[in-house]
């Protein structure tokens, strides 16, 4: 049997594509949305978080996001993105990732940045425009960065709003 050396390379390349297919990380996420609630509990009061089924104007809803790594291969620069639900304002200050940078968005989740640099064009009356800082009442999404996350190692992000 003659073998030329493109059909050689043809034959290894189709013996170590399985391989280098299957190497390769695979990120899943789960999230859950709960409130907490007060119960008294043996005479004493005992806060509690339960799924939120719906909430009042003015309660805090807590949102967390379970990632995993349920590929074979080290994920790095990983991207966990969650919209801030309609007729809710972001809590500054309750965002958690542990080895995370978290990002905001305020045109919908096309493009991310950090709450100092989110900034948008205003048109005065006059047509004079001006650049002003975004406020968390006007952030759209939220995203953590996760510089690597080993094969079968998990983490939690997660943020907390405010119900309108």
């Amino acid at each position: 049997m003659d073998i030329t050396k493109s059909g050689y390379a043809l034959i290894v390349l189709l013996f170590f594509l399985p391989a280098a297919v299957l190497a390769q990380p695979k990120i899943s996420v789960s999230m859950t949305a709960e409130k907490e609630v007060v119960e008294v509990v043996n005479g004493k009061q005992v806060t509690k978080r339960i799924a939120a089924k719906g909430a009042d104007p003015g309660e805090k809803l807590i949102f967390t996001l379970q990632y995993k790594n349920e590929g074979n291969e080290k994920a790095t620069n990983v991207k966990v993105d969650n919209p801030i639900p309609e007729n809710t304002v972001y809590v500054v200050g309750s965002g958690i990732g542990k080895n995370s940078n978290m990002l905001f968005s305020i045109d919908g989740g096309k493009t991310y940045k950090q709450p100092s640099l989110l900034t948008y064009e205003e048109t005065l009356p006059d047509g004079k425009k001006i650049r002003k800082q975004a406020s968390p009442e006007q952030y759209t999404h939220v995203r953590w960065v996760i510089s690597e996350v080993p094969p079968g190692n998990e983490g939690t992000v997660g943020f907390q709003v405010r119900m309108k």
